[in-house]
């Protein structure tokens, strides 16, 4: 950052910069180690984000970790036919519906870029599709300045105004720099509005080992952080303790299919290492998990997803996103993210360790039932079964006699059910009637 510097494409922020003791010569900006210093000091530990009620607030920050969906896609596995097509808007409503009655995604994001609305608003029919079919907490994706306008006051509606929805954020505006080491004009005009604003912030990079990193993990990791600081210090000098994440897509691009590889141990290793360097700054972070290079929700889609979530949990990443994610950030589906959703669950009962004391313990339990007794029927075990335990609702340990009776139903088959059955069931809690007329004002002028 002091001797190498970060390209910064728009003037606002190079004048900022600029006023607050970096050098400054044509687009390129150096930072002195003190500035950035201050900045890591100023912006809190934690964030706290509501859900669209102003309720239920997820910490973010330490080693709490919270997992919800990606933005973006350009494709979808089609809940239905299993065809790959473009993305629609009800893809959107669908996921977010989904996410709605699930128990572990914790919130929410667009998943693909909507393909059957004029491209250029398809940011604003993304979050009304969100906004309407779930109450948990949305990170909001804009192309624009006007874009993040529009949702702010979409959002504003639905909190009962702006003052209450900067009070009780329920969404996090998300941009991102470009690697290496560059922030264009749309995403840093993006940063300084949702900075003026006070929302909380994601404005973290993708850079790919060996195309626009360094191929060995640790130049990555030096120049992801370099990426990272330098939009931090941005926030901070705008609005001095502006919540804001650090973190990002942290992989490799493989030299055979020249893909981001989503399946690889080294984001794994790559985004838990950065991991560590945020909980040094004390930061809260955003990081990646549930997701596949497998262009179908099979084996490989299983492996991947399970390890990307335990590897996330364990590394304390706070915002962990693109759960849903298949073909390596290409193709959406419903069933990978009811298959992820699982996976929390069994990584959450893990992470959570055990419980020891006096009556978790229970060694007058163990004494009143000696040798050769019987636990199955004993009042401790009556009382304690189900909150122990974790409880699958796709895993399947039925005899097989039993699995056969029900049908002989593979993961595939009761992933698309249990997709199918919350499409036709599940009901959102809806927007309040002033709230949806606000929003469709918003929409019908764009």
């Amino acid at each position: 950052l002091e001797e190498t510097g970060v390209n910064f494409h728009l003037k606002e922020t190079r004048d900022l910069l600029d006023e607050g003791g970096c050098k400054v010569e044509g687009d390129r900006v150096y930072f002195p180690p003190g500035l950035v210093e201050w900045a890591i000091d100023a912006a809190p530990s934690e964030a706290y984000l509501y859900n669209r009620k102003g309720k239920n607030p997820l910490t973010l920050g330490g080693n709490n970790v919270t997992f919800g969906l990606g933005p973006t896609l350009l494709n979808m596995r089609d809940p239905e036919t299993g065809e790959r097509r473009p993305f629609k808007k009800q893809d959107t409503a669908n996921a977010a519906k989904l996410v709605d009655a699930l128990d572990n995604i914790d919130w929410v994001m667009g998943l693909g870029t909507i393909d059957d609305v004029p491209h250029e608003y398809s940011d604003r029919h993304e979050f009304e599709a969100m906004v309407e079919n779930t109450t948990k907490p949305i990170v909001v994706w804009s192309y624009t300045n006007e874009g993040m306008e529009d949702i702010v006051e979409m959002a504003s509606a639905v909190a009962g105004g702006k003052e209450e929805l900067l009070h009780k954020p329920f969404i996090v505006s998300s941009s991102e720099p470009i690697s290496p080491l560059t922030h264009d004009k749309d995403a840093s005009q993006k940063l300084l509005l949702t900075a003026e604003y006070g929302l909380p912030t994601v404005h973290t990079p993708i850079p790919q080992a060996g195309a626009s990193a360094p191929v060995t993990l640790a130049g990555q990791l030096a120049q992801c952080n370099a990426e990272n600081l330098s939009a931090l210090v941005v926030s901070q000098l705008k609005n001095e303790g502006l919540p804001f994440f650090v973190g990002g897509v942290i992989s490799i691009m493989d030299m055979q299919t020249a893909i981001l590889a989503y399946g690889a141990p080294e984001k794994e290793l790559a985004t838990a290492a950065y991991m560590d360097i945020a909980s040094y700054y004390e930061l809260p972070t955003w990081g990646t998990a549930g997701c596949t290079d497998s262009k179908i929700v099979d084996q490989q889609s299983g492996i991947e997803s399970t390890l990307s979530v335990l590897y996330s949990a364990l590394s304390g990443a706070n915002l962990v996103h693109d759960v849903g994610y298949i073909e390596s950030a290409s193709t959406g589906s419903l069933e990978q993210i009811a298959m992820v959703d699982e996976i929390v669950g069994m990584v959450k009962k893990f992470t959570d360790g055990i419980e020891v004391n006096d009556y978790t313990l229970a060694l007058d339990v163990i004494d009143e039932i000696g040798p050769e007794g019987d636990h199955l029927t004993h009042d401790h075990t009556m009382d304690n079964f189900k909150e122990v335990a974790w409880h699958p609702t796709l895993m399947d340990r039925h005899v097989p006699d039993t699995w056969m009776d029900k049908g002989s139903k593979s993961m595939e088959e009761r992933l698309r059910e249990k997709v199918q059955d919350i499409l036709n069931s599940h009901e959102p809690e809806p927007i309040s009637e002033e709230a949806r007329e606000k929003i469709e004002t918003v929409i019908e002028r764009i």
